[in-house]
């Protein structure tokens, strides 16, 4: 099953670094580091405004969980928005939330950078875009 999950994934993303039309963040992964503890996690961008993501460590990635309980069909617990070269990132149900802007889009050295907000804690964020997803961790 964590083999499908992981060639589902690369399928839909390919690489992350040639974003479509120089500006969307459709279809795209990143890795991202906070300022304050050096901690990394995963960002995705799905088409449709639909997100995912999950804490990263020793090379694997511990997918966040949501509850979509309370989602309509087709509709994303993680969700991400984009406006020219500022986007929003969220998680509402764990209160996760990025905003931030997008530099040098199309280019291999494309970055995101923003200021994340969880649980009332803030910290800022730069992330670099992947071609690939880390290994998935345990249970997956």
């Amino acid at each position: 099953m964590r083999g499908f999950l992981l060639a589902a994934i690369r399928i839909v993303f390919g690489p992350a670094a040639t974003l479509a039309d120089g500006l969307s963040l459709a279809g795209s992964l990143w890795q991202c580091t906070r300022s304050t503890d050096q901690s990394q996690f995963v960002i995705t961008f799905y088409p449709g405004g639909g997100g995912g993501g999950g804490e990263l460590e020793n090379n694997e990635v511990s997918p966040y969980i949501f509850d979509a309980s309370r989602t309509k069909p087709g509709e994303w617990p993680e969700q991400w928005e984009q406006t020219g070269q500022r986007f929003t990132w969220k998680v509402p149900d764990q209160s996760i939330r990025i905003e931030g802007s997008l530099s040098g889009p199309g280019q291999a050295t494309a970055r995101l950078t923003g200021t994340e907000t969880s649980s009332g804690e803030r910290s800022a964020v730069t992330s670099t875009a992947l071609s690939k997803l880390q290994k998935a961790g345990r249970g997956w």
